[in-house]
Order: C-alpha cells, then sequence, then structure tokens
C-alpha cells in the first residue's frame, strides 16, 4: 500500500511541476525551405518544378534541374546566353553558376512576395531518350518599394533522362524579346 501511495504521490508532483508539458504552445517557423520538387517523369514535370523553385524560392531544386554531368548523365550542362548580353556573359557558365545566381536571387528579393515564372506558347518534341521544350517566359522579380522588375524572352530547352530516368535540362539556349531583358540578363544581375 505504501508503494502505490508513493507511486500516486510521485505521478501526482510530476503532473503538478510538469504542467506546461500539456500546455499548446505557439507554432514554430519551419526551419526548411519549402519544396514542391516531384520526380520529373516526363518533359513537362521539369517545367512545373522550374516553376515551383522560383515560386518556393528553393536554390536545390532549381538546380535539380539542370545536368550536372557524369555519373548521372553524360551530359554536361551549357547555356547559350542571349545576344543583347552574350559579350559580357561568362564563357564557362555551369550548373555552379546557375545555383550561385539563383541563390542570390532568392536571398535579395523580399521574402514575404514569391518570384514568379510563367511560360506561354509551349511546344514539346519527346522522343524516346531527348525532349525538346520551346517557349516564350516571362519572371516577376520583386523589388522593394517598387513595382517588380519584369523579364522576357524565348528559350529553347534540350532535355535528356539521367540514369534513374528523370528527365534534366542539358542544353539551354536563351533568345531575348527586343524592348525586353532577358533571363540572361537577370543571371547576370544577380551573379556577383
Amino acid at each position: 500500500m505504501k508503494t502505490v501511495c508513493k507511486i500516486f504521490i510521485s505521478i501526482f508532483l510530476i503532473t503538478v511541476s510538469g504542467c506546461e508539458l500539456f500546455q499548446v504552445r505557439e507554432p514554430e517557423d519551419p526551419d526548411e525551405t519549402k519544396s514542391s520538387f516531384r520526380v520529373p517523369v516526363e518533359p513537362a514535370d521539369v517545367i512545373q518544378n522550374l516553376i515551383n523553385s522560383f515560386k518556393d524560392k528553393n536554390s536545390n531544386d532549381y538546380k535539380k534541374n539542370l545536368s550536372s554531368g557524369l555519373p548521372l548523365v553524360n551530359r554536361d550542362f551549357f547555356f547559350v546566353p542571349s545576344g543583347n548580353v552574350s559579350s559580357i556573359f561568362p564563357i564557362d557558365w555551369h550548373v555552379d553558376d546557375e545555383f550561385q545566381y539563383f541563390n542570390n536571387l532568392v536571398t535579395k528579393s523580399p521574402e514575404s512576395v514569391p518570384i514568379t515564372l510563367s511560360f506561354t506558347g509551349e511546344i514539346y518534341d519527346v522522343r524516346a531518350d531527348s525532349a525538346l521544350y520551346t517557349a516564350q517566359y516571362s519572371i516577376s522579380v520583386p523589388v522593394l518599394n517598387s513595382d517588380p522588375k519584369i523579364y522576357q524572352g524565348s528559350l529553347k530547352f534540350t532535355m535528356t533522362r539521367d540514369i534513374n530516368s528523370a528527365w534534366i535540362i542539358y542544353f539551354w539556349e536563351d533568345i531575348a524579346n527586343q524592348g525586353f531583358k532577358s533571363w540572361s540578363d537577370l543571371k547576370i544581375e544577380f551573379y556577383l
């Protein structure tokens, strides 16, 4: 009986002293960046992943859409900038440069306002092991206390499957629209 009484008193004291254990607490912000990335089993999934990486402001998801070369795929990423900036664009532009510009873009844009990427006039030419995607794009980059910056143009992506059969972009050609800054301009502005 003494043992039961001691156990009861111990439980009572723990419950009273630890009453905050059962209190509802304020939710904490997630430490991780939001990710809407899905395995690209179709070329259209790559495009949606690009759009989501802008919306989510997720640099790692952005980079996953681009070929990193061996061992996943036997093709290195290659970017052809738009003609309006080709003379000032770095000659050796690789996936790590893409990551750097995108990461800078994310960290320098207002946190509460999304960066938006949209495509129109999309054409997919899908083959057994490659796909050609052409479209017009528009990117809206938020700016503090000002209207967003708009970048517009056309692009051509050539995609292939990696060893896991996931689609990735290995060739990217950017084409400027007259009177607008292009995606190449955006990359240069946020690269350094």
